[in-house]
């Protein structure tokens, strides 16, 4: 299986991570070699990149259908969504790998989001003749984590200028605080393409993002390790369940559509309590990933 590593960038994260960078809050004045400039032209490349900095899909409050049962349930799960009331953004940034003049060439950036709100259930009783209905509301606190890399390039308009460009990007990995449920791997195949990923904040350069012809078919494999739990597919106007193969493992196919073009597609394990029983915390681990559908190529003479 081919694993999609950036490894130029993966050095320099661990070298900034041993001490050979800094890392600033966005509130924070700066100093050493950046400057409030670098600053300011960073915050202005990733507010005219929203695609690579935001995800589409995981704060939807498209209700998600439940339509059986996975074990022992204290109820019985009919519908569920996120209704989020809070979001707080920081961003840390991290300046390294200097010139001779100590002035950084690469930043990279990770976007904390702290994700205030309730998991709204929709649930009915497991006795058959009761028809009631109740709705559910869990505490959400979730936790959205995202890297981005830019580099320091010349500036076209100003020989004497640099400028900072975005480079590379990760998945985001969402995470329910004190949470226990977890994805371990995504095993993903299209094609030609058979890749395997098993940590989500991982940079790739933005020409290495996961790319496919248009009206392809992906299949994806998450493991969690647990059968009790369920894993649902979130796309930019979808919502569908991953088929449980009972071994810890779930499996989920969609098409990429025909459009060219930069979106994202989730996967999000829920612990068994958190839809299937009225007392159990919500619990919940997403990753979210971009991808690009690639434009139909049209044979030559048509």
């Amino acid at each position: 299986m081919q694993q999609r590593l950036w490894l130029s960038l993966a050095t320099v994260a661990a070298l900034a991570l041993a001490g050979c960078g800094r890392s600033t809050s966005s509130l924070e004045a700066t100093g050493g070699g950046s400057t409030t400039s670098d600053d300011a032209q960073i915050a202005s490349v990733l507010a005219g990149s929203p695609e690579y900095v935001d995800d589409d899909v995981y704060q939807s409050e498209q209700p998600q259908p439940i339509d059986e049962s996975n074990g022992f349930a204290a109820v019985r799960p009919l519908s569920f969504w996120r209704n989020i009331l809070s979001v707080q953004t920081s961003v840390e940034t991290q300046y390294v790998n200097p010139d001779p003049n100590g002035q950084p060439q690469t930043a990279l950036v990770t976007v904390h989001r702290r994700l205030l709100g309730t998991f709204n259930l929709v649930a009915g009783s497991v006795t058959p003749e009761d028809t009631s209905r109740v709705l559910l509301r869990k505490p959400l606190e979730d936790h959205w984590t995202r890297r981005l890399a830019l580099v320091r390039v010349p500036d076209p308009l100003d020989a004497a200028a640099t400028r900072w460009r975005l480079a590379g990007t990760s998945g985001v990995d969402v995470r329910t605080r004190d949470g226990v449920t977890r994805v371990q791997s995504l095993r993903i195949t299209s094609g030609t393409l058979d890749t395997t990923i098993t940590a989500p904040l991982e940079l790739h350069r933005l020409r290495r993002v996961l790319r496919f012809p248009a009206g392809s078919e992906v299949t994806l494999v998450v493991t969690t390790g647990s059968a009790t739990d369920v894993v649902l597919f979130y796309g930019r106007d979808e919502r569908r369940r991953f088929r449980n193969n009972g071994d810890g493992t779930f499996t989920f196919r969609f098409l990429t559509g025909r459009y060219p073009g930069l979106r994202h597609f989730g996967v999000d394990a829920l612990s068994h309590g958190t839809l299937f029983d009225d007392e159990a915390a919500y619990d919940s681990n997403a990753w979210l990933f971009p991808y690009a559908v690639a434009p139909e190529t049209v044979p030559a003479g048509s």
